[in-house]
């Protein structure tokens, strides 16, 4: 480990105590909805009657939020087209590590990078857009602001700052100043991979974009994005309907069986 500098120092350790926040909060979460007691059937018809049906309910809820689908298409859309461009975002992220890492460095990216670069640009468009939408939509709609809370307007504008600060380094900074970030974020990554920690990219453009994903990192296991979790352990969507075809019975709810 070379010698950091106190930004760098200070960085570090806020990386690692962001990532121990997020997976012990995920474990704890886990573990809190695997002992939840369940001791009803209460699944939400029309519910399938096979275990293979309520895979598939499990399924198309993950891939294609079914459900959200039927009740409002619009927010479907905007929902639809956030995660989408969320999950793809956080692959170009982790790709264009291993790019820089497979060539090298800027010096021998591969001629189609730019396109790369260019798909990272159009859907942070498309993220920043959809949830402004989801954000508007909770501040404009009664029904839908009278159950809102304070966190459910602080997770929309924690990824929205992301978005808007990942796409002001491809818009307000130089592209010399965007390449002498990229050489230095690979091996920054690296080293904090193999707990070899080297000095952080200095921009300020990019420490409030590495800031804000740190944020959000920690956060996540007290928020409701950890519906990515819950989704699983959710009675609601993966109980079969066949309470007459077999008796249900949990240990944990022994004490309300018949």
């Amino acid at each position: 480990m070379i010698d950091l500098n106190f930004l760098s120092g200070v960085y570090v350790l806020l990386t690692y105590f962001a990532a121990a926040i997020f997976i012990i909060g995920v474990l704890i979460k886990i573990i809190v909805y695997a002992k939840t007691p369940m001791p009803v059937k209460i699944a939400l018809t029309p519910a399938p009657q096979t275990k293979a049906g309520s895979v598939g309910r499990v399924a198309s809820e993950i891939l294609l939020f079914k459900s959200l689908f039927r009740a409002n298409k619009p927010t479907w859309v905007a929902g639809y087209i956030f995660h989408v461009s969320f999950i793809i975002l956080i692959l170009l992220h982790f790709a264009r590590h291993f790019i820089y890492h497979y060539h090298n460095g800027v010096v021998s990216l591969p001629s189609w990078y730019p396109l790369f670069v260019n798909a990272g640009i159009v859907f942070g468009i498309l993220m920043f857009l959809s949830l402004f939408y989801l954000l508007f939509r909770r501040m404009i709609v009664d029904r839908v602001k009278i159950i809102s809370i304070f966190s459910d307007y602080l997770i929309l504008i924690i990824l929205m700052m992301i978005a808007i600060a990942g796409l002001s380094m491809n818009f307000l900074i130089s592209a010399s100043a965007l390449t002498k970030i990229d050489n230095r974020l690979d091996p920054f990554i690296n080293g904090i991979a193999t707990f070899h920690p080297i000095n952080i990219p200095s921009n300020p453009y990019f420490l409030v974009h590495y800031s804000l994903i740190l944020i959000l990192v920690a956060y996540i296991p007290f928020s409701k994005v950890m519906h990515f979790v819950g989704v699983f352990f959710s009675p609601t969507r993966y109980m079969t309907d066949n309470p007459e075809e077999k008796r249900y019975y949990k240990p944990n709810a022994k004490d309300l069986s018949l």
